[in-house]
């Protein structure tokens, strides 16, 4: 307890004695005077025995956090700390007998000295009281807007400017300060409230990059295949943004539907799916098999669906031998006429001399020849003439001579017959082809050019029964002409010409041989060829299909090559050569081995096989999302991709709070730098 000394006397006085006034302590030593006995003692002749404690201030760090928590609210708030230490005095200086106006002198003196005893203290109070009065006028739409907490960046960077001049310049003439203070205040707080934005976005930008770096590794160790539909989610929306046309529409899908093309849900995005294809498959041997599987086995059953494409577009099995029958006969009765001219031309009724004794030795003719009467017979029963007379005799040793009739006139054959012989040539040629016996078919198509020839010397009226207007294609007939301008297609022009000259039933035979010929032409490809680029994407292939199909049947036919080409973009995509392949696994494919060896190449193998030890446990983790992708995209269900679209519109829980904390610290960072100019 402090002593004094009062007329020779040590008096002990309680620590209340030091909190006075040195009015009431002069006071209080007169009355301890009077007490003793003694005079009263004047203030300066006062002498205590010990000196006068040094000013001490009155409350501790808490006091000044709330002080300045209060008194630096802007503009606000001087006038609530004024108001409280006005109304605080005046009542405990009329209650305790006290000056009101010497207490609050006191009250501020004592509160100066505890700012600079406690700096901290009021430093972080300043701070708080801006950030509370910043985010209740930030929860406001019209608040955020003036703060520049919301709208665009440029509306964001000059309404914080502007009303952080307001705000300051308002703030020091409150507290007392002069124009000119208010100005300087202004011009300051609108630099620093224009740089608050720009502040605020880069701590937003640096924690979307960190959650942008963490939200693959999360996603993969909470829900690999919840990740993977994110992955493929956000890449299927930049293709469909980038270049929707370059992606599958709806009539794709039906097209696909109707050909048999297996359509998969890599085959639904554009470049950037293809890509996370190719990434997948190169960082996860797993996630390759799965897709090189699929898309190779696809592959291999591309002529399969070609095939069925062309017989569909043609309504029949157009290489069907049978089938092509029956479009040759619809063709001879269209045109009966003229082969009937031919058959009652004086030259056709006996047609036997030393060639035709010649071509009858080859045992493929005589087969041809013994199949006429009976064929002949149905054809007769159909188009309505005299059934064919087989003119030979066959003897006990197989051997075929020329028949006589009782009187010994010799039945020698005429053209109906050498014409139904040519007919069953025609089959034999057709079941030799399919066959695979190219040395056969030689053969008998020899045969058959030499009967041919033969028939057309004799009856020229024959020749132009049977070609029509396939004569300007050196066939045959219609279906013949069809076989040949699909092998070597002749300019469009002169082609159109001849063509349009076809009766109808022609035209079908024309177009049931070209088809059948494209048939063939896609059987005979190698497993490895793309039937689709050699039969169909030509220039000449287009315009010789137009002509043959028509406009209607070409639109299908580029719809078909349209989803044949999207189907096998996917192994297109898998191009990457093995060794690039193995450079990705080591790392050296994303930079890690080029950046660890220091920029060094030389040194990129044990830098790459570093970053690989690094990244081990990464890799695992994700190897599962990998596959997941993998099978995501070689699913063929559209639902799955559009589930997985969907879900990328929506960011992780952990992404969300990230973001949600870029948002807040737009409040902090602007409070706390106000704070600095108060």
């Amino acid at each position: 307890m402090p002593t004094l000394e009062i007329n020779g006397r040590d008096v002990e006085v309680d620590d209340s004695f030091l909190r006075m006034t040195p009015e009431q302590q002069n006071a209080t030593v007169d009355e301890i005077a009077q007490s003793l006995g003694g005079k009263q003692m004047a203030p300066e002749t006062q002498s205590p025995a010990t000196p006068t404690p040094a000013p001490q201030t009155y409350g501790g760090a808490s006091q000044t956090w709330v002080e300045h928590a209060i008194g630096d609210i802007p503009i606000i708030g001087p006038a609530l700390q004024t108001g409280s230490d006005y109304l605080g005095t005046e009542i405990m200086g009329r209650l305790g007998g006290q000056d009101p106006a010497q207490m609050r002198e006191e009250l501020w003196k004592r509160r100066e000295e505890r700012t600079k005893q406690y700096p901290l203290s009021s430093m972080s109070g300043a701070v708080a009281g801006n950030i509370a009065a910043t985010g209740g006028a930030g929860s406001t739409v019209a608040g955020a807007r003036a703060l520049g907490m919301t709208g665009s960046f440029g509306a964001r960077v000059g309404n914080s400017a502007l009303s952080s001049a307001a705000i300051n310049s308002a703030d020091t003439l409150i507290r007392g300060g002069s124009a000119e203070d208010a100005i300087n205040s202004g011009g300051v707080g609108a630099v620093i409230g224009g740089a608050i934005p720009i502040v605020g976005g880069a701590i937003r930008q640096g924690l979307g990059a960190v959650g942008g770096k963490l939200a693959p590794t999360l996603g993969a160790i909470r829900n690999a295949p919840e990740e993977a539909e994110r992955r493929v989610g956000r890449v299927m929306q930049r293709d469909i943004q980038a270049d929707p046309g370059n992606t599958v529409s709806a009539s794709d899908e039906a097209v696909a539907r109707r050909a048999g093309v297996p359509l998969l849900n890599a085959d639904r995005g554009g470049e950037a799916t293809r890509a996370l294809a190719r990434s997948v498959a190169n960082q996860s041997p797993e996630a390759r098999a799965t897709i090189e599987r699929t898309a190779n086995d696809r592959f291999a059953g591309q002529s399969t669906r070609a095939v069925s494409f062309v017989k569909g577009l043609m309504g029949g099995a157009v290489d069907d031998l049978e089938y092509q029958q029956v479009i040759r006969d619809t063709a001879r009765r269209v045109n009966k006429p003229a082969y009937d001219d031919a058959f009652k031309a004086p030259q056709a009724k006996a047609m036997w001399h030393e060639g035709f004794e010649q071509l009858m030795q080859a045992p493929a003719m005589q087969a041809a020849a013994r199949q006429a009467t009976t064929r002949g017979a149905n054809r007769a029963a159909v188009e309505g003439f005299t059934p064919v007379r087989n003119p030979f005799s066959y003897g006990p040793d197989g051997r075929m001579t020329i028949a006589r009739d009782p009187n010994g006139n010799a039945a020698l054959p005429n053209l109906a017959f050498w014409d139904q012989v040519k007919r069953n040539l025609d089959g034999m040629i057709g079941k030799v082809d399919r066959s695979g016996d190219s040395t056969m078919s030689a053969d008998l198509k020899a045969l058959k050019a030499h009967l041919v020839s033969m028939l057309d010397s004799a009856v020229p009226q024959y020749k132009n029964a049977r070609m029509g207007a396939a004569g300007y294609f050196g066939a045959e007939d219609a279906i013949d002409a069809g076989k040949k301008f699909a092998n070597s297609p002749r300019l469009i022009p002169e082609t159109k010409a001849a063509y349009l000259k076809f009766t109808p039933a022609e035209r079908a035979g024309f177009a049931t041989g070209y088809a059948s010929e494209l048939i063939d032409r896609i059987r005979a490809s190698g497993d490895s060829a793309n039937v689709i680029n050699q039969v169909f994407k030509s220039q000449a292939s287009r315009e010789s299909m137009e002509l043959v199909f028509g406009p209607q049947r070409m639109r299908q036919i580029e719809a078909y090559v349209r989803v044949e080409d999207l189907a096998d973009r996917l192994r297109g995509a898998m191009g990457n050569s093995t060794t690039a392949r193995q450079l990705v696994e080591l790392g050296i494919g994303a930079g890690s081995g080029f950046a660890i060896s220091g920029g060094d190449w030389k040194g990129a193998l044990t830098g790459a096989a570093a970053a690989k030890g690094m990244r081990y446990v990464g890799q695992r983790v994700d190897d599962r999302v990998m596959q997941q992708i993998a099978k995501l995209l070689m699913s063929g269900d559209p639902a799955a991709l559009k589930r997985a679209t969907d879900n990328a519109a929506l960011s992780p829980s952990y992404m969300q709070a990230l973001e949600h904390m870029g948002d807040m610290l737009s409040v902090p960072v602007r409070g706390a730098a106000m704070a600095g100019v108060q």
